[in-house]
């Protein structure tokens, strides 16, 4: 048996993005203009697809889209849904030089995920994600290596996560000082709004340091020279999701849209500066959640093996979210590159500007990557937030046999709760695009610093972002 553990946590709160917006027409508006509405739930008339070259090698595949601005295709693997959703934000008129879509593209609530777009006048809700700040965090251990953690200590710390890292809906039975002090400091330094203030209680303040439902996970990895990581995936818990739903409700009123739809906010407007202070907040509470989850980690594996956290290795990273950055890009229009300050807003995407490092995270026992970004426009600097959904979760739940995935785990090495295998077929890694696929279709984008691989345990693994 290979050296390997996959342990599954209790099911939490599912998100499903399934929603399969409609096609747009093809009149064109300037980014600085108020964008057209685009009706997503009741248009009639597709808009043509454009369509790839089978013998295309590079990326990205460049779409003109009529009556939108170009985009900039990192895959081959597309599906019908995804490729309209993409002509929708492209047409939208909130768009500034392209939309980049990455090699891990697919169907999202509102905006796709693995979409990324810089704006001038507006941001979208929906196009962050429900999940403010989702992202991932990565820590190599000090002088701890593959061979020295037995399966008897494998045991062990998935154990103490468990029992220290509260999943799904649940928080801290009471806040620590650490906790208080860390809420206090996020509130006097990023001042949200009197709305954000009036909202927090003391359960957002118990669940720093708490995993949530959804795809979010915290695994034992190891790397090419087998060196052992700790590594998760969390964002903002109830805090992100209910500011998400606030302002898209708000966004909806303001520009005549339906919810969870392309609903934007103008940035000027005091809804949207207030929408901005609040994503700030909550992508800074996703940060400090997931390092106070990094350091129970790190405190259950020290007291397992005698071995610290490398923590000025520590990468810690979003990728759902939004801010205002230095861009180059070439307009179609004027035939000229530009440069200046836009919003980007990256939805299931990871910065990738140069010498930046960044994490993508395959499917369960398929593998990960700590990445270099080499800070490339073609992409507004971004790369793959993972490997990206192949089915829908109906689907998978649909076509997945659970003994084929069990069996599936099993030849792989991967000793896990086959109990759970029924319950998470949607995670399972035939539901996902192939990881070594999109790694090599964003060749251009990051290079690979280290390719992780699961030694240990996953620990709440379930669904996708």
């Amino acid at each position: 048996m290979r050296f390997s553990r996959t342990l599954t946590a209790r099911r939490g709160q599912i998100v499903h993005f399934e929603d399969l917006t409609a096609p747009s027409s093809s009149f064109r508006t300037r980014p600085s203009q108020k964008p057209r509405h685009i009706d997503t739930k009741r248009s009639e008339k597709p808009a043509k697809h454009p369509s790839f070259d089978p013998k295309a090698t590079t990326f990205p595949v460049k779409w003109d889209v009529p009556g939108g601005v170009p985009i900039h295709l990192y895959t081959d693997d597309i599906d019908f849904g995804t490729k309209q959703q993409l002509i929708n934000l492209s047409s939208s008129g909130i768009a500034v030089g392209f939309v980049a879509a990455m090699p891990d593209v697919h169907l999202g609530k509102g905006a796709t995920i693995g979409s990324v777009f810089a704006s001038r006048d507006y941001v979208c809700p929906n196009a962050v994600g429900v999940d403010i700040g989702c992202g991932m965090c990565a820590v190599p251990v000090q002088g701890l290596r593959r061979k020295d953690v037995s399966e008897k200590n494998l045991v062990h710390i998935q154990r103490g996560l468990r029992s220290s890292i509260p999943t799904g809906f649940e928080s801290h039975g009471r806040s620590s000082a650490a906790m208080e002090a860390t809420m206090k400091k996020l509130i006097s330094t990023h001042l949200p709004t009197r709305w954000i203030r009036d909202t927090l209680s003391h359960r957002h303040t118990k669940q720093l340091g708490t995993l949530g439902g959804g795809n979010h996970f915290v695994e034992l990895v190891y790397d090419e020279e087998d060196h052992v990581w700790m590594m998760l995936h969390s964002g903002s818990r109830n805090i992100g999701n209910v500011t998400a739903q606030h302002y898209d409700e708000l966004a909806a009123k303001q520009c005549g849209k339906d919810r969870e739809s392309l609903a934007y906010l103008r940035i000027q407007s005091e809804q949207g500066q207030q929408y901005l202070k609040d994503m700030t907040f909550c992508q800074a509470y996703a940060w400090e959640n997931r390092r106070f989850m990094m350091d129970t980690f790190a405190e259950v594996v020290r007291k397992e093996t005698g071995r610290e956290a490398l923590w000025e290795k520590m990468v810690n990273i979003h990728h759902n979210y939004c801010e205002c950055e230095d861009c180059r890009y070439f307009d179609t229009q004027t035939k000229r590159w530009n440069e200046e300050k836009l919003w980007v807003t990256r939805k299931g995407a990871t910065s990738a500007k140069a010498g930046q490092m960044g994490i993508i995270p395959g499917s369960m026992g398929t593998g990960s990557y700590i990445v270099r970004g080499k800070g490339n426009s073609e992409s507004w600097q971004s790369c793959s937030h993972g490997a990206g959904r192949s089915m829908s979760r109906a689907a998978a739940f649909k076509n997945i046999d659970s003994r084929t995935f069990a069996q599936h785990m099993r030849s792989h090495g991967i000793v896990w709760d086959e109990d759970f295998a029924d319950k998470v077929r949607d995670e399972a890694p035939m539901a996902y695009k192939d990881l070594n696929t999109v790694m090599q279709n964003q060749a251009t984008l990051v290079e690979v610093v280290h390719h992780l691989q699961c030694p240990g345990g996953t620990f709440g693994r379930k669904g996708s972002c």
